[in-house]
C-alpha cells in the first residue's frame, strides 16, 4: 500500500543582524574579514538580544566568520549558557571596489546591483561577487544550520544587514522585489522565517513587525 509522503518539519529561524560598529556610525561600507569589532553600544545591544531571546528554544548560536558578528553571537551565547559556532559563507555580500567608501558614493552601485539581481542574478557588484555566487553561499549557510538544529528549537544565525535583507526577501514565499528596496534591518534587528530547507520559508515578521503570510 502506498503511504501519504510524511510532512516537512516547520521550524523557525532568525536571521540577526549583529551589534553596531565603528564603519555602521562612520557610514561606510565594511564587508570583508576580519571586519571592526561591536562598538560600546554594540556590546549592549547584543547583551539585549540575550535577554530578548531567553524564551526560545535555542540549543545553539551560529555566526558569520566576521568579527562583529562573532562578537555580538558569543555575547548571546555566553548569556543564554549556549555554544556558538562559526558558519563558512554567512558573511556580508561582498563590496569587491566599493570597501570602505561613505554610504552616499557607494550604496548606489552596492544596493542598485543587488536590486538589479531579481532579474539578472548575474550581475556583479565592481570588483565583487554577483547575486548567483552569493546566494549559493548563503544558501548553503542557513542549510548548514538548519541541519544542526533539532526541529523542536529554534535556528539562529548572526549576519549582515544586506546578506540577511537580500536572501531573506528572494527566498521567502511572501516577499517581493518591491519589499526589499524598502525595508532594512537595525542592529540586531532580526528576520524571522518559519518553514523548512526543503519545504520552503515564510518570513513571519521582519526587524519586529509582523507580516501577513
Amino acid at each position: 500500500m502506498d503511504h501519504p509522503p510524511r510532512p516537512k518539519a516547520t521550524m523557525r529561524l532568525l536571521l540577526i543582524r549583529h551589534g553596531e560598529t565603528a564603519d555602521n556610525v562612520a557610514r561606510t561600507i565594511g564587508s570583508r574579514p576580519p571586519g571592526p569589532p561591536l562598538s560600546p553600544l554594540g556590546h549592549e545591544q547584543a547583551a539585549d538580544l540575550a535577554t530578548a531571546l531567553a524564551h526560545e528554544p535555542i540549543v545553539a548560536v551560529h555566526s558569520s566568520r566576521l568579527r562583529r558578528a562573532g562578537e555580538t553571537a558569543v555575547i548571546v551565547a555566553d548569556g543564554l549558557g549556549l555554544p556558538h559556532h562559526e558558519v563558512d559563507g554567512a558573511h556580508e555580500i561582498d563590496a569587491g571596489d566599493l570597501e570602505g567608501l561613505p554610504y552616499a558614493e557607494a550604496l548606489p552601485r552596492y544596493a542598485g546591483t543587488m536590486q538589479r539581481w531579481w532579474t539578472d542574478p548575474e550581475a556583479r557588484i565592481p570588483g565583487g561577487e554577483s547575486g548567483t555566487e552569493f546566494t549559493a553561499r548563503f544558501r548553503a549557510a542557513v542549510d548548514r544550520v538548519v541541519a544542526a538544529t533539532p526541529a523542536d528549537s529554534t535556528a539562529v544565525l548572526v549576519s549582515h544587514e544586506a546578506a540577511i535583507c537580500v536572501w531573506a526577501a528572494d527566498t521567502a514565499r511572501n516577499l517581493d522585489a518591491a519589499f526589499s528596496r524598502t525595508h532594512g534591518l537595525r542592529n540586531t534587528g532580526s528576520v524571522v522565517l518559519e518553514g523548512s530547507t526543503e519545504g520552503g520559508w515564510v518570513a513571519v515578521s521582519w526587524d519586529g513587525e509582523p507580516l501577513a503570510h
